[in-house]
């Protein structure tokens, strides 16, 4: 129970704020200094050291309340009348002869979609750190509200972090889900650890003392709350209103644009460099390029003008060809390569049976006919959406037309098809469709072993889901200094699991002032 005497309506003489390194704030009240700070500087600054008792910060601090100790100190005369006139002096007093009059517990309830929210970054494979200034026990418990199963004992706190050589900390970040009593400085320290272990981390703050970890991390996201400017000018996105869920859509959508783009360049890209291939391979067989100048124009026309452009600006297919959803140079790269080699083989299998069977001319038909089957088969492959199927079937009803029409056909080099024609040119592209939807999944299989072997992993991001919840300061997300690692730290540090991590910022740190919401999303 608080005694009235500590607070009064009379206007404070001087006043030390909260800050970082401060775990207290004090105001001087005539000869009275009244206190509210972390129950471990009072217990350390107190005349008895065991007069905050542990066992009741425990108990409150284990039903999840934020745990304020309140003090008083009596000054004489001449140290008042000093103190007011000087902070340093005023905040050396209150590091020292403090007694203890109360606990305050503060019940600082989570967001109402975080446990939801938390739920689902773990389910999409996102891992999820709680970064706090809360006491130990505090932590645990709203880490157990959110469904992170964790012990008071595993919680890392910012004393301990400080005396962990590199290789605990290392280890703490790998195995650790909840931090507390950290100050922003350490916030910052966890994030490059993160980091520098192989980790994509994203930021997650609406505070002041989150706005540096915010900013040094790969993707920083600020929550608009009261407050929260540092944060939000901090951050490459800001979550709106508060809305912690839409962190969830802003992944998902930031997945959905790579795809779209990936599909969309690697079809562009893989279908010319199959065309390139095929009219190489097939000149070095015959002597002759199989394809004249207006059929390439021809099949650039049917693929790579509307199928292409519908494709960047629809929703991906969840049974695409290329499941994977990395956000690397190394996928996009692959998409490429079994996109070229597909539509290659596709069209020089279609011109080459096309070739023992009739001529030049029928030959190079098949054959034009095979090169854009099999860039509209992979096309759908990547999307199935209306507008796809749309201007995938009028490429292909268009180009059928151009070749069955005798004077535009012979314009263009072509000839009209008979059945046992379009039935090789058709099943070429199939089986070219089919070889792009196989390809990478063997791949990926043949990878895999080696990537256990090696210690390393696979960075995964969310499936589709579109929002407006967020909104990007730049644009998108900024690009950071890389971190150099050693071969032997990247095999070091093979977990087997994904390397993409959602760090969360939490609490207030070690400030006693409570806000009305909790910063775990």
């Amino acid at each position: 129970m608080l005694r009235c005497s500590v607070f009064g309506d009379v206007e404070a003489d001087n006043l030390v704020p909260f800050r970082s390194g401060r775990p207290y704030s004090a105001a001087l009240l005539g000869r009275r200094i009244a206190l509210k700070g972390s129950p471990e500087f009072v217990s350390e600054a107190g005349l008895d050291p065991n007069a905050v008792s542990s066992k009741h910060v425990q108990s409150m601090a284990g039903r999840g309340l934020r745990v304020v100790a309140v003090a008083q100190r009596e000054l004489s005369e001449h140290d008042a009348r000093r103190a007011g006139e000087d902070s340093e002096f005023l905040e050396r007093c209150c590091s020292e002869g403090l007694e203890a009059v109360g606990l305050l517990g503060l019940a600082d309830t989570l967001r109402p979609e975080s446990t939801q929210l938390v739920r689902d970054l773990q389910g999409s494979g996102h891992q999820v750190r709680v970064l706090t200034g809360d006491h130990p026990t505090t932590a645990a418990a709203v880490a157990a509200e959110l469904g992170l199963d964790v012990a008071r004992e595993d919680v890392v706190t910012g004393p301990d972090w400080e005396n962990f050589s590199r290789a605990e900390r290392r280890d703490a970040v790998r195995g650790s889900s909840v931090f507390a009593r950290v100050t922003p400085e350490q916030k910052v320290e966890i994030v490059q650890a993160l980091e520098t272990d192989g980790r994509v981390c994203a930021m997650v703050g609406d505070g002041a003392n989150d706005a540096a970890a915010i900013r040094v991390s790969s993707v920083g996201i600020g929550v608009a709350s009261t407050d929260s400017d540092p944060a939000r000018g901090a951050a490459d996105i800001v979550l709106l209103d508060g809305h912690v869920g839409g962190l969830t859509d802003a992944l998902d959508e930031g997945s959905q644009l790579w795809r779209r783009v990936r599909s969309a360049v690697g079809v562009l890209l893989g279908g010319n460099a199959g065309e390139v291939a095929f009219s190489l391979i097939g000149s070095a067989l015959s002597g002759e390029s199989p394809l004249n100048a207006r059929q390439l124009l021809l099949v650039n026309l049917m693929t790579d003008a509307l199928p292409a452009a519908a494709l960047a600006v629809s929703t991906p297919s969840e049974n695409g060809s290329d499941k994977s959803e990395q956000m690397d140079t190394h996928a996009l790269w692959q998409t490429i390569a079994v996109r070229g080699c597909a539509t290659a083989i596709g069209a020089l299998a279609a011109w080459l049976l096309a070739r023992t069977s009739g001529r030049r001319r029928r030959a190079s038909t098949v054959a034009l006919v095979a090169l854009v089957g099999a860039q509209l088969g992979q096309t759908l492959l990547e999307s199935r959406s209306p507008l796809v199927v749309a201007t995938v079937a009028g490429s292909a009803a268009a180009l059928a037309t151009l070749v069955s029409t005798p004077v535009v056909s012979q314009f263009l080099g072509c000839t009209p098809l008979g059945p046992i024609a379009w039935g090789q040119a058709v099943g070429c592209a199939s089986a070219a469709t089919l070889l792009a939807a196989l390809a990478p999944r063997v791949l990926e299989r043949i990878a895999a072993p080696e990537e256990n072997t090696e210690g390393q992993s696979t960075i995964r991001k969310t499936p589709t889901r579109t929002s407006t919840a967020y909104t990007s300061r730049i644009g998108g997300v900024s690009a950071r200094d890389s971190v150099e690692i050693s071969e032997a730290e990247i095999k070091e540090a093979g977990t087997g699991e994904s390397d993409t991590l959602v760090s969360v910022a939490a609490g207030s740190d070690t400030s006693p002032n409570s806000r009305a919401t909790r910063d775990e999303s």
